[in-house]
């Protein structure tokens, strides 16, 4: 558990310095892993995206033949629970339509990312060592 730990705080440290000017300060990075930690994987956060009525939108981030479907701030909030938001956007310091949006923007390519042959089978397993390779390969660009 502490190499993985260490290889994920090098990659968002990576990321915070690439991606804003080596300020630290990258809360889509940071939001999108603690929400992956908090569910317990990515597998478990799809079946709850799912769950919460997201089907539609995870079947075109899965499939490797179509593009991924928009979703909102305030669907991803409908879908995890404003107290899953609600958290999130504290921790942060945003309030919760910030924080839903920002996790709107990144959730569809982590997503597509860690399904790269179109089956939602391929997430379950998929924690913070694998979000943090998919961010580091997908965000760097």
């Amino acid at each position: 558990m502490a190499l993985m730990d260490t290889l994920l705080n090098a990659a968002t440290q990576a990321l915070n310095n690439n991606g804003n000017g080596g300020n630290g300060q990258n809360p889509l990075v940071d939001m999108a892993m603690d929400l992956v930690q908090q569910q317990g994987g990515l597998g478990n956060l799809l079946s709850k995206l799912q769950q919460g009525g997201l089907g539609g939108a995870l079947d075109s981030w899965v499939s490797t033949d179509q593009a991924n479907a928009p979703v909102s701030g305030t669907e991803l909030q409908n879908a995890l629970g404003s107290d899953i938001i609600g958290a999130l956007a504290e921790k942060f310091g945003l309030n919760p339509q910030q924080a839903g949006d920002l996790l709107a923007q990144v959730l569809p390519n982590v997503v597509d990312s860690a399904t790269p042959h179109g089956t939602a089978s391929e997430a379950d397993g998929f924690g913070l060592d694998d979000l943090a390779s998919v961010v580091l390969k997908n965000f760097l660009k």
